[in-house]
C-alpha cells in the first residue's frame, strides 16, 4: 500500500488513495476476502513453503492487523475528502503520512495501529 501512495504521489495520480483507502477498509472488516492477507500468505508461502502458508491462513487475522488497517483508512478517507473539496496537494498531506505508516509497518516492523490497539486494550502498559 506504501508502495502504491508514494508512486502515486510521484506521478500526480492522487486517485490511488480512494483505492487504497477501500482497500484497507476491506481489510479491516473482512480480512479474509482483502487482497492483502492473501498476498500475504501468497509471499509466505514462496518464502517460507505451503506449511507456513497454511498457517498464516489458518491463525486468522489479529485485531492488531485489523486496527492498522483501520487507521490507514481513517487517514485516507480524510485525504480522499480533501481530494473531492478539489484540492489534490492538500490531500496528499494525508496519503503521504499514510504511506509512512504502511512503509514503518512493512520495512521497518513497527505497526503504529498495532501499538494504539495494544493501548486500548491495555496491553501495551
Amino acid at each position: 500500500m506504501a508502495l502504491v501512495l508514494v508512486t502515486g504521489f510521484v506521478f500526480s495520480a492522487p486517485l490511488v488513495m480512494p483505492v487504497v483507502a477501500a482497500v484497507a477498509a476491506v481489510s479491516a472488516v473482512r480480512p479474509e476476502v482483502s487482497p492483502v492477507p492473501r498476498l500475504i500468505a501468497l509471499l509466505v508461502e514462496q518464502r517460507l513453503g505451503a506449511d507456513a502458508a497454511d498457517s498464516v491462513r489458518s491463525d486468522g487475522y489479529p485485531a492488531e492487523w485489523r486496527m492498522a488497517a483501520a487507521l490507514l483508512t481513517a487517514i485516507l478517507a480524510v485525504g480522499t475528502l480533501v481530494l473531492a473539496i478539489g484540492d489534490p496537494s492538500a490531500a496528499w498531506a494525508f496519503g503521504l503520512p499514510a504511506a509512512a505508516l504502511a512503509a514503518l509497518a512493512s520495512v521497518g516492523g513497527v505497526c503504529v495501529g498495532c501499538q494504539l490497539h495494544a493501548r486500548r486494550t491495555g496491553r501495551g502498559r
